[in-house]
């Protein structure tokens, strides 16, 4: 009885542990599906960008406005009206051409050796027309060197005027009409420019040049004049050698420059001689001087500026005194002044 009672007991055991060991593996598979589907549902939300956080500010607006692009069909709309003028001036063409209207006045001071005082002679506020060019055929190049020199030629002449007689009768005594006056000038040389600042909002140039001028004074040959009358006529032959510089501000160009006038002839007024050495500054030159230059341009277009100029030049000579024996060497001093207002044109 005792056996059979402990076999029915372990039998009974037996059936009840089953379901909780198949009920066991059920939720087992279940949780595995739950976490697998989970993971399925989880993978797709990964992939996506988290939200910025809530408290990040958010980029400040542009400052700058947007602008419209003009319409195709509005070539005026395309650039401002003043482009062209705001484009910087070419300072190293190949091509400079200018002519000025110019105001001029010419000063003739002789002092006399053997009398008192000085002979002057002035002209002022008469009219003229200069010509002005430069050729630069090497600009092109390609060694840099060689891309600086240059031609250059000037010409200028008065449009014709009188000087008074009562001036010219100073020197002689007599009293005369106006005499018809000629006054030209004209040069021809090389120069050379080099751009010291090309990077610069303002650049420089600067230009190194050497030439032979004239300048020619006369008066009318039927002056009614004798010839012992020292008129102050002028023909200089002579070679200049100097420098200039142009600096570019915005629309705005300013030149200066600054010359020797080493004289190698002198054509002496009415038949008087020359004094050669009389003083150590001509170093036994026939007459030393002086030219000096400035001048604003106002850019119209990259290509042609307005130029507003002043000309100063002076040279100085001796004459022989009439005296030749106790007389002193006649000083001479002639120069004349000229401001002018013309176009300028680059290429």
């Amino acid at each position: 009885m005792g056996v059979v009672s402990l076999v029915v007991l372990l039998a009974v055991s037996s059936a009840q542990a089953e379901p909780r060991k198949k009920g066991k593996g059920k939720s087992t598979k279940s949780e595995s599906s739950s976490s697998v589907s989970m993971m399925a549902v989880a993978a797709p939300s990964s992939l996506v960008a988290p939200p910025p956080p809530v408290d990040s500010a958010p980029p400040p607006p542009d400052p700058k406005p947007t602008v419209a692009p003009p319409a195709s069909g509005d070539p005026s709309a395309e650039s401002p009206p003043d482009a062209e003028t705001d484009r910087p001036r070419n300072l190293m063409p190949m091509v400079l051409f200018g002519i000025a209207p110019q105001w001029e006045g010419r000063i003739f001071r002789q002092s006399e050796g053997t009398q008192a005082g000085a002979h002057n002679y002035g002209a002022m506020g008469y009219p003229s027309i200069a010509l002005a060019g430069e050729l630069y055929p090497l600009v092109n190049v390609k060694p840099k060197f060689w891309r600086g020199f240059g031609v250059t030629l000037s010409f200028s002449r008065a449009l014709g005027f009188q000087s008074s007689g009562l001036q010219l009768s100073e020197f002689g005594d007599k009293e005369i009409p106006p005499v018809d006056t000629t006054f030209m000038r004209y040069a021809a040389g090389v120069r050379y420019r080099i751009h010291l600042t090309p990077e610069s909002e303002t650049p420089f140039v600067l230009g190194i040049s050497a030439s032979w001028r004239r300048w020619q004074f006369t008066f009318s040959p039927e002056q009614p004049i004798g010839s012992d009358v020292g008129v102050p006529t002028a023909d200089y032959r002579m070679g200049r050698f100097g420098f200039d510089g142009g600096l570019e501000v915005k629309k705005f160009t300013f030149y200066a420059a600054a010359y020797y006038l080493h004289a190698f002839s002198v054509g002496a007024p009415n038949m008087r001689e020359l004094e050669r050495a009389t003083a150590y500054y001509l170093a036994d030159a026939p007459g030393m001087g002086g030219e000096f230059r400035g001048a604003v341009g106002v850019r119209l277009a990259r290509w042609i500026e307005l130029r507003l100029s002043v000309e100063y030049a002076i040279m100085s000579y001796h004459l022989k005194s009439r005296d030749q024996d106790y007389g002193s060497p006649d000083a001479v001093l002639d120069s004349y002044l000229s401001a002018g207002l013309g176009p300028y044109v680059n290429f």
